[in-house]
This record gives structure tokens, C-alpha cells and sequence, in this order.
């Protein structure tokens, strides 16, 4: 599988069960990489993520995907099924956040493949992406 996340510096992710940011042309990104690809999510996500119609919506998504699907991780802890975890592209705020909920995977055990910076709406955010 291959996990979609949105990171600040220290690797939060939530605060007070709520997203830390969020940006609309991030979002649009998103979908331009996943393209027609099957994608899974929870309800939580899918609220904000309009721009994945056909999106597969379960609370259990990360242990129904399988090897070439995305996931939208948001709320979700990754370390028990990090042996299914193909790719890791997370999406940096470059800001820090107050969080409550962070990665629960070390990246130092996944090889950088690529670095790229996006302009959102709101501010510039660095794509990173990690393979094992």
C-alpha cells in the first residue's frame, strides 16, 4: 500500500481530534498522483476530501488495502501494518504545530526516493517521498 499523509516538522498529525491544516490546492495534488487509482480513507477524511468521489470509505481501510492502493492517513496509526507499507509520501506544513498524535513510524528506516515543494493555497509544502 502507499500512504498519503500530511505531517508538520515534528511529525504531528492531529490536535484535539482535529487535523492540523489543511489546503485545498494540496488536496488537488493529491488527487493528480493517485489519479484512477484506487484510494482508501475514513469518514473523517472524506468529509474534507471531496476531490476523491469513488473513494473506498472504511474505518478498517489500512488492513483492507492492498499492495499498489493508496491510503489517506490522517487519524490512523501506521506501525501495524507497516509490513504492508510499500511507499510513504508525506506532504510537510513546514510549520509546527500543537499535536496530540503523531507518526508512530520512524522514516530513518525508509530511503528517501524524492524531495519536491509545493506552492499550495495557503503556503509552501514539501513532498517527501520515502520507499523501503
Amino acid at each position: 500500500m502507499i500512504i498519503l499523509i500530511c505531517l508538520d516538522d515534528k511529525n504531528g498529525m492531529m490536535f484535539h481530534n482535529r487535523r492540523q491544516s489543511q489546503d485545498r490546492g494540496l488536496r488537488a495534488h493529491m488527487r493528480e498522483i493517485v489519479g484512477d487509482a484506487v484510494i482508501y480513507m475514513n469518514a473523517y477524511s472524506k468529509k474534507l476530501y471531496q476531490e476523491f468521489p469513488d473513494a473506498l470509505v472504511y474505518e478498517d481501510f489500512l488492513f483492507r488495502a492492498r499492495k499498489g492502493e493508496y491510503c489517506l492517513v490522517e487519524d490512523q496509526k501506521l506501525s501495524p501494518v507497516e509490513e504492508k507499507i510499500e511507499k510513504i509520501i508525506v506532504f510537510r506544513w513546514n510549520k509546527v504545530y500543537p499535536a496530540d498524535m503523531r507518526l508512530d513510524l520512524s522514516l530513518d528506516q525508509w530511503k528517501l526516493e524524492s524531495l519536491r515543494e509545493l506552492e499550495g493555497s495557503s503556503h509552501k509544502i514539501l513532498q517527501e517521498t520515502y520507499i523501503r
